[in-house]
């Protein structure tokens, strides 16, 4: 069986690279998944950390275009650290594999694969 993985990105403000970096984060789980590494029904999770901009409709756009992308919504700023650890709670209820990467992808999204 091959494991469900979720990638948990914590959002504060970041409505200028979700609309690039999100469609990378789905063709990373796409490639993943094909080649067999991960379950199909593998997810990105987005938290939003009471952004101010459009970050949190972007996020609800998306997971309505497609399912492999989900978010959560804090209801006001509570700091990355808070934001990431509320990320990993929900995706701890659901995957057997979790990673967390920046919105900006300031992290090499290939190093998911290892």
């Amino acid at each position: 069986m091959t494991p469900r993985l979720f990638i948990v990105i914590p959002c504060y403000n970041e409505q200028e690279v979700l609309p690039i970096s999100a469609p990378m984060f789905l063709d990373k789980l796409n490639s993943l998944a094909a080649a067999g590494k991960i379950s199909s029904d593998s997810r990105v999770l987005f938290v939003n950390d009471g952004s101010k901009d459009n970050t949190w409709s972007i996020i609800q756009e998306l997971a309505k275009a497609d399912e492999h992308y989900i978010g959560i919504s804090q209801s006001r700023n509570r700091g990355h650290q808070n934001a990431l650890l509320a990320g990993l709670t929900e995706a701890a209820k659901h995957a057997d594999v979790i990673v967390s990467m920046d919105a900006d992808l300031q992290d090499d999204i290939n190093a998911v694969d290892a």
